[in-house]
């Protein structure tokens, strides 16, 4: 008992050391994941609790001190593709001492500590040179735990932990056939959903070329580069720029808020070459909604959205065919003023 209250008093005196080896432990992982483009669903990490820490001394009965304890600290980073586990595996290892690194996932070992757990483990410490500065030099002696695994392994570990098994035997033969299936099914998941981020990879380096984007499918990547690109539009935008005096913004989600994707396919158009189609035929209605809304919508913007021009597209086309969705997109003032002009014809009835 004088050994745990020992364990346990060091613990306490090194709770202002474990808070900032925490805080620098995020923003060195923070900095590896951003600068090199791994993509992660969330990055969490924790200092253990008194209660914990005491459970784990009685039970393991094998510690002296408190540094003998390598997850008082423990990171898990969450990426959201598999082949970020290696590469996230690569930086920790360039970037830390290894003390340890157990793989405990399910293609690369046979025999696993733990029934259907995925996932990568790793012990390590500051490096000598990182401690050589004052600022680090308090952790010399430290070492952390970080694990790393992916999404779909995540939720495969907390449903099963749901679950209360902690070992294949302890689960009944047959539900532990269905554990199995569903176990390499994620797997499976997982591979493909990394062959999938390859495929939109090529897909968008393949939609440089103008020539392929008109004959693509209308889908959010294909109109992003198909709007950036087109040439009247980008002469509209630019102009409007100038005339009202407040700079573009280029935020994709615009497209995606309006739906746009849904009402053009909702209006029967498939493919880029088909908007083409639409703005070589209603450009004067296109630049007459365009000062219309900048006039009356956007006055007191300190910016306006780029994208905006594909709305002004969609909003011409449903005026014509009397679709009452207009009325969503805008207000009835700016319906009025369009339908006192005698550029656009507005159906009767609409936004009434």
């Amino acid at each position: 008992m004088d050994q745990t209250n020992n364990i346990l008093k060091e613990y306490r005196e090194n709770a202002e050391i474990y808070q900032s080896l925490k805080d620098d432990i995020e923003d060195i992982l923070n900095s590896i994941v951003q600068l090199n483009g791994i993509k992660i669903s969330n990055l969490s990490i924790r200092i253990k609790q008194e209660k914990s820490l005491y459970k784990k001394i009685m039970y393991k009965n094998k510690y002296h001190h408190i540094n003998d304890i390598t997850d008082v600290v423990a990171c898990r980073v969450i990426t959201l593709f598999e082949d970020d586990v290696e590469k996230l595996k690569k930086l920790v290892c360039e970037n830390f001492d290894i003390l340890e690194l157990r793989d405990k996932r399910k293609k690369e070992n046979q025999i696993r500590e733990e029934y259907g757990y995925n996932s990568l483990h790793i012990i390590a410490k500051f490096t000598k040179e990182r401690c050589a500065l004052v600022e680090y030099a308090p952790y010399q002696d430290i070492a952390f735990e970080i694990q790393i695994r992916t999404a779909l392994q995540h939720s495969w570990c907390e449903i099963e932990h749901g679950l209360g098994y902690k070992s294949e035997y302890e689960i009944p033969k047959h539900i532990r056939r269905r554990l199995n299936r569903l176990s390499a099914t994620i797997e499976l998941l997982d591979e493909e959903f990394v062959a999938i981020a390859k495929d939109v990879e090529a897909y968008n380096n393949g939609l440089e070329h103008e020539e392929k984007i008109m004959k693509t499918d209308i889908n959010i990547l294909s109109l992003q580069k198909y709007v950036l690109h087109q040439p009247y539009l980008k002469e509209l935008m630019n102009h409007l720029s100038e005339e009202y005096q407040v700079p573009l913004e280029y935020d994709v989600g615009l497209l995606s808020q309006f739906r746009v994707v849904q009402r053009l396919n909702y209006m029967g158009y498939g493919y880029i070459h088909e908007l083409e189609h639409i703005i070589q035929t209603h450009k004067e209605q296109i630049q007459f909604i365009s000062k219309t809304w900048m006039e009356l919508l956007v006055k007191e913007k300190t910016a306006f959205n780029y994208y905006i021009c594909i709305v002004w597209l969609t909003i011409c086309n449903m005026m014509e065919t009397g679709n009452e969705e207009v009325n969503e997109i805008i207000n009835k003032e700016t319906i009025e003023k369009i339908k006192q002009s005698e550029i656009i014809t507005v159906p009767q009835g609409l936004s009434n």
